[in-house]
């Protein structure tokens, strides 16, 4: 992963001409018309079903488009008003929410599980010694339920825990960057603890409502949920239809439904620190050291990575055909926020990641 990404900085386009005067953005916009037809090109080029973007610059919305079709079937449309299935964008969410409780309860990340959760018996005592960190930053090591064939609708939280109980874990916690689902099946028990609520609730109560998320709401793909697309995948050298399948026991690891104007709209909140604030986000946002002392893949919820130049990026990836991504200079404080959504394509020979660069790379060298 960390190669795909590093092809965007290992050009020389650390240049960035835009200026900002007061609370606008001034930008030559004839880049959009580039970035446009790039996707264009990346939409024949892959057979992309269907695609809406956004590019954000200091915080501020500049160009945003839809492409292709949100039904094959019946031929409907792309429009940004439509929801999409964000899978594992949904951990930006959660983290973020799990991080102002923690604030709220003065409680820390370097706790362990055991400390949030002393009456839950039913937990093995090696997963009882993890940190929050640890699960946070993909570093645990704990069994993952995808190796084992649970994916991301169990019928409870009961049913993955007995599962993986005893099994062994596929690293020592500290050694290894690896994503892992069961971490933040953790994640959100301990989220329910400290809100004293179920988390579905909380989410909607404490972010969708306040920050007018009308669209946002968590569920698989059997769930009706209103003007959402429809989401695909190549099996066998067949393109069908792609069945997000989540349940409420992983709904702070996945299935959050989402347009993208509220994806935005939640982000500008971020960076308005209306949640948390930027010396906060800065701990949130580094990558974590393994016990090698090298970085692994993540910060604390969301995947970071420190980049030549003094840039940095984070962000998350959704069910490998959804891309967040933001990029900033740390000493500039120039950044640009992406994000690609897609309901699929035939072939991802370019992943949605790649494509999400090589757009900042083009706005950055714009």
């Amino acid at each position: 992963m960390k190669n795909l990404l590093l092809v965007l900085f290992l050009i020389n386009f650390f240049t960035w001409n835009s200026q900002c005067r007061e609370e606008s953005v001034f930008v030559n916009s004839t880049i959009f018309n580039q970035t446009d037809a790039f996707l264009g090109k990346m939409m024949d080029r892959l057979k992309i079903v269907g695609l809406n973007y956004a590019i954000l610059i200091d915080n501020q919305l500049v160009h945003e488009k839809a492409f292709g079709l949100a039904n094959i079937q019946l031929q409907v449309p792309m429009t940004l008003d439509n929801s999409f299935p964000v899978a594992s964008i949904s951990k930006l969410f959660s983290s973020t929410a799990l991080h102002q409780l923690l604030l709220s309860h003065n409680r820390s990340v370097d706790e362990t599980v055991e400390e949030f959760l002393q009456d839950r018996k039913d937990l093995p005592e090696a997963w009882r010694k993890l940190t929050l960190k640890q699960l946070l930053s993909h570093t645990s090591g704990i069994p993952d339920q995808i190796d084992y064939q649970i994916y991301l609708a169990p019928e409870s939280e009961k049913m993955v825990i007995d599962a993986l109980k005893d099994k062994p874990f596929s690293s020592q916690p500290g050694t290894e960057s690896k994503y892992n689902a069961t971490g933040f099946l953790l994640v959100r028990i301990i989220i329910e603890k400290l809100a004293g609520q179920d988390f579905e609730s909380y989410m909607q109560k404490q972010f969708f409502d306040k920050l007018g998320l009308s669209s946002a709401q968590y569920g698989g793909f059997k769930k009706i949920i209103p003007n959402r697309v429809t989401c695909y995948q190549n099996v066998n050298n067949e393109l069908e239809m792609f069945p997000l399948n989540y349940s409420s026991p992983m709904y702070a690891g996945a299935g959050l439904n989402i347009t993208i104007h509220d994806l935005v709209k939640w982000f500008q909140a971020i960076q308005n620190e209306q949640i948390l604030t930027r010396k906060q986000l800065e701990k949130i946002w580094t990558p974590v050291k393994l016990n090698n002392g090298e970085y692994g893949d993540f910060g604390k919820g969301w995947e970071a990575y420190k980049l030549p130049g003094n840039y940095r990026m984070v962000g998350h990836g959704g069910a490998g055909i959804s891309s967040f991504r933001h990029y900033w200079n740390d000493k500039t404080n120039e950044n640009v926020t992406v994000i690609i959504l897609t309901n699929g394509a035939d072939n991802w020979e370019v992943r949605p990641n790649q494509i999400n660069a090589q757009i900042a790379s083009m706005i950055l060298a714009d």
